[in-house]
C-alpha cells in the first residue's frame, strides 16, 4: 500500500536537504600564489588558517593560483557565491570602497606590526565589510605578502628619491602611477603575470615590491638593485562570499575568525624574522641591496606627501580621520 504521507515527508526532507547550506564546516580557498610556506605570505596564512579549522573538523579544499580563473574571475565567483574565499588583490577594496585606498599611500604605517595593530584591533574592518556586503564580499583578514614595498630595478643604486629620475616603473595601477610621478620616474601599468616579459624588453626598468617576491616568484635574474625603502604595505586580502559566510552559524564565523587571527599573526610574525633572510638571499642572487639613510628616506617621503590630495572621491576629512585611526595603532 502507497503511504502519500510518507512519500510527501521523504521527499520534503530530500529537498530541505539539498537547499541547506553546502558550505557548512567547509571551507575552499583559491590561492593566489606558489604553495611555498617560507617566501609566500599569502600562502602562509591560508596553511595556516585550514591547518587550524581541519584541527576542529572542518572539511578544508585548496585551488591552486589561477586554476579557476585570474582575479577578475575569482572576483565574480565570490560575488556570484560560488566560491567561498579567494586570497586577492588589494585593490578590488577600493573598487568598491574608495578609501580603502588611503591605507596604501606612502608612509601612512611605520611597519608591518603598525599595520596589524591598525587591522586587527581597530573596528575600521567592520565598517568595511558594511559597505561591501551589498557587492557580495566580506574581508577577513589584509593578509602581508612579505615586509613593506621596496624599489627593484635592474639600471642603477637608488639612494634617495633624486635617483629615480630616468626610470620607467611597472605601476600596479593608477595609484602607483601618481607615486612614481611623484618620485620622479615614469610608470606603466603591467599586470603582474607580464612583469617578466617587460622587465626583458625594456618596457620597465623595475617595480616596488616586498623584498621576497622576486625570489619567489623566479625574477631575480631580471633585476640588479633593491633599495628598501619601505614606501607602502604589501597586502592580499583574504575575501570571503558574503553568501558563503551568511550561511555560517555564529560559532562556525567564531571559529573562523579565531582562526583567521592566529594565521595571520604568525604571518606577521615571519615578516618581522625573515626581512634579513630575504635581503642577504637578493645578494646572493646578485642584486645589490642599499639601506637608505634616515635622511634619504625623508626624500621618499617629502616627495609623496601630497599623494592624499589625489583622492578625489574620498572627503579630505574622512582621510584625516583615517590617519588619525591609523596613527592611534602605532606600535610604541
Amino acid at each position: 500500500m502507497t503511504h502519500p504521507f510518507r512519500s510527501f515527508t521523504a521527499a520534503a526532507t530530500l529537498a530541505l536537504l539539498c537547499a541547506a547550506p553546502v558550505h557548512a564546516q567547509s571551507l575552499s580557498v583559491a590561492l593566489d600564489s606558489t604553495p611555498d610556506r617560507e617566501t609566500q605570505g599569502s600562502y602562509r596564512y591560508v596553511d595556516n588558517l585550514l591547518t587550524s579549522l581541519k584541527d576542529m573538523g572542518w572539511e578544508t579544499e585548496e585551488f591552486p593560483r589561477d586554476s579557476i580563473g585570474g582575479e577578475d574571475e575569482r572576483l565574480d565567483q565570490i560575488r556570484a557565491g560560488i566560491l567561498d574565499m579567494s586570497m586577492s588583490n588589494y585593490a578590488v577594496t577600493y573598487q568598491f570602497v574608495p578609501e580603502m585606498r588611503v591605507m596604501q599611500l606612502p608612509y601612512t604605517f611605520a611597519n608591518s606590526q603598525h599595520v596589524f595593530k591598525f587591522f586587527t584591533e581597530s573596528d575600521y574592518l567592520d565598517t568595511v565589510n558594511e559597505e561591501l556586503a551589498a557587492e557580495g564580499m566580506h574581508v577577513l583578514a589584509i593578509v602581508p605578502t612579505g615586509g613593506m614595498l621596496g624599489i627593484f630595478n635592474n639600471k642603477k643604486e637608488v639612494k634617495s628619491v633624486a635617483d629615480m629620475e630616468g626610470l620607467r616603473m611597472r605601476a600596479l595601477d593608477a595609484n602607483q602611477l601618481e607615486m612614481f610621478r611623484m618620485m620622479g620616474a615614469d610608470g606603466v601599468v603591467i599586470p603582474f603575470s607580464e612583469v617578466p616579459n617587460a622587465l626583458q624588453t625594456g618596457i620597465a626598468d623595475g617595480y616596488v615590491n616586498a623584498s621576497v617576491v622576486p625570489l619567489a616568484f623566479g625574477q631575480a635574474d631580471l633585476f640588479s638593485n633593491f633599495t628598501d625603502a619601505r614606501v607602502i604595505i604589501s597586502a592580499r586580502v583574504a575575501l570571503v562570499s558574503t553568501a558563503y559566510w551568511d550561511s555560517l552559524s555564529d560559532e562556525e564565523r567564531a571559529q573562523i575568525e579565531e582562526a583567521s587571527l592566529a594565521a595571520l599573526k604568525d604571518v606577521f610574525d615571519w615578516v618581522e624574522t625573515s626581512q634579513d633572510k630575504a635581503k642577504a638571499d637578493l645578494e646572493e642572487a646578485g642584486i645589490a641591496v642599499y639601506e637608505p639613510t634616515d635622511e634619504e628616506l625623508a626624500t621618499f617621503k617629502d616627495a609623496t606627501a601630497n599623494m592624499a590630495d589625489l583622492l578625489e572621491d574620498v572627503d579630505p576629512a574622512r582621510i584625516e580621520e583615517l590617519r588619525a585611526m591609523v596613527a592611534d595603532h602605532r606600535p610604541e
